[in-house]
């Protein structure tokens, strides 16, 4: 009998297996209840981020309208810094004013949603400054930290934990039972190897299940909203597939193997239940603790507190530093009037870009604790094909801690050219500033880059190989099934 034909047979047996379907479908609506919320949390920030751009937009156009009434008036000019800083014929009011500078979700963020409720969706950036990720400013909605600690119900979570469960419990008694049963010596009687029956049975079941689960989820993905760049979204869509798949196959050539050693149902089902809490739970748990002690970041409150003690310190030695910074850029000084050295505006630039170089091995220790980190997970993440899937399902739906990593750059970037363009204008800022067409702009990371970052075909290596080597294994230990009937 052809291998085609056993399949034929197998698939007219599962139609009748009520658990199997049962179970199935049970799998489908937890991965839709899942891809709910993910839906509801993504449709949250992006109605968030559009409130704020379109924020950004109007106090952007309100200064220049503001602007154009006041040289309509003929208003004197500011005489103090205070007036200027109000006053959007000034590069320093322009300078001064706060945007919002929002981080983009891609057309699958539904899917995951991971650590990204931790952040707000949008920083505060201006020439002198870039507000924290966790910017009191920012915060319009207050959120339950016994949730923030669980994380959220997703559809990434139920393939990642769930659906193996299930995939176990159907499968952990598919040749035992046959033996519990006794009817293991009909089994052995037929004209085909028993181990070719076991193995379709196998990939009849893998195909269905696979099938139930991740095609309507595909469907509803594809109805809830039009990707705005479609091929980009195809292609991430397809990666997310093919190692969603793969890591499914893989709890099933776990199941294979495990019943292809001949043991009893009881005995299938705890080593399964091992396998289970061992590359679920336990490996990512000693990761994470690993990561923690092999690399650890610096503490928050301690740069809180430097950072306070710098700027003490710097404003200290402001007089010293003001000569200073206007040896270094005699460009900047003033050609109509002599330097006063407690001029505030070139004392507030001095006095930043001190503080910005004091801070700056402490920012530079953090982003590469962070860069240790992730690289230790590329390295041992190949540990548990879960840890591999997680990272990678991150990647390709821009929720990973490379695409934040890839936003805070840019936005770091961003504030360094606002810093060039403005600060020369400060110095010799007067009532004429019209040069808003070269104002910079910020340049979002591009999304394709997420499908690059997930080294997807790695990924399907690190799954789909320890896959093979089980349904190999599998397949050679059920060549003894035949001596046990013959027994």
């Amino acid at each position: 009998m052809k291998g085609w034909s056993l399949c034929r047979l197998e698939c007219r047996q599962l139609r009748h297996d009520r658990v199997f379907w049962a179970t199935s479908l049970l799998c489908a609506a937890a991965l839709l209840f899942g891809f709910n919320n993910g839906r509801q949390w993504q449709t949250g920030q992006d109605a968030l981020i559009a409130d704020y751009a379109q924020q950004s937009r109007q106090d952007f156009e309100e200064l220049l309208n503001m602007a154009k009434e006041l040289r309509a008036k003929n208003q004197p000019p500011a005489q103090t810094v205070a007036e200027r800083e109000r006053d959007p014929r000034y590069a320093l009011a322009l300078g001064g004013m706060a945007q919002h500078i929002c981080r983009q979700n891609g057309d699958l963020a539904a899917l995951t949603v991971g650590q990204t409720d931790l952040y707000n969706a949008c920083i505060l950036v201006n020439a002198w400054e870039v507000g924290g990720a966790y910017d009191e400013r920012l915060h319009r909605t207050l959120e339950n930290p016994l949730r923030l600690l669980l994380g959220r119900f997703d559809a990434t979570f139920a393939i990642l934990t769930l659906l193996p469960i299930a995939i176990l419990l159907l499968t952990y008694n598919q040749l035992s039972a046959e033996r519990e049963l006794g009817t293991l010596a009909l089994l052995g009687c037929q004209p085909v190897p028993p181990r070719r029956i076991i193995a379709a049975r196998f990939a009849v079941r893998s195909a269905c299940f696979v099938a139930l689960t991740l095609l309507p989820l595909s469907l509803a993905l594809w109805l809830a909203a039009p990707p705005a760049d479609a091929p980009s979204f195809v292609a991430a869509w397809g990666g997310w597939l093919l190692v969603s798949t793969a890591y499914l196959l893989f709890w099933f050539a776990c199941a294979f193997w495990v019943n292809s050693r001949g043991q009893s149902s009881a005995e299938n089902g705890l080593l399964l239940a091992g396998l289970w809490l061992s590359l679920v739970v336990v490996l990512p748990g000693c990761l994470n603790l690993g990561l923690k002690q092999w690399y650890p970041l610096p503490s928050r409150m301690a740069f809180i507190d430097a950072s306070r003690e710098a700027t003490i310190e710097v404003g200290k030695r402001k007089s010293a530093l003001l000569g200073k910074y206007l040896i270094d850029h005699p460009e900047r000084v003033p050609q109509t009037s002599s330097v006063n050295a407690d001029d505030f505006i070139q004392t507030r630039i001095a006095l930043d870009e001190e503080t910005q170089r004091v801070m700056a091995p402490g920012r530079a220790e953090f982003a590469a604790q962070q860069g240790h980190q992730r690289e230790l997970v590329e390295r041992l993440g190949f540990l548990s094909p879960a840890i591999v899937y997680q990272h990678t399902v991150q990647q390709l739906t821009g929720q990973g801690q490379d695409y934040q990593q890839a936003f805070l750059e840019a936005v770091a970037d961003y504030h360094q050219r606002l810093r060039a363009f403005y600060f020369p204008k400060f110095v010799q800022d007067g009532p004429e500033f019209n040069d808003y067409q070269a104002i910079p702009q910020f340049r979002h990371p591009a999304p394709a880059d997420a499908f690059r970052r997930s080294n997807l075909p790695l990924a399907c290596v690190g799954v789909g190989l320890p896959s093979l080597l089980l349904v190999v294994a599998g397949w050679r230990n059920m060549r003894r099934i035949r001596f046990k009937v013959g027994a």
